[in-house]
């Protein structure tokens, strides 16, 4: 249960940083934002979902 917590919680962090920033601070490149954000939503989504495999 905590490593699915864990997940969800750095997946959540990566997504609203990243966010916050290019709407915020500075534009990020799509090059770099992309693939981050996926990162993201993926580490919540392997968060979810970790448990009901077993």
């Amino acid at each position: 249960m905590k490593d699915k917590s864990i997940l969800i919680s750095m997946g959540i962090i990566i997504y609203i940083v990243m966010s916050g920033i290019d709407r915020f601070v500075y534009h990020i490149p799509n090059v770099i934002y992309i693939p981050v954000a996926i990162l993201g939503i993926a580490l919540i989504l392997i968060g979810f979902f970790k448990d009901k495999s077993k």
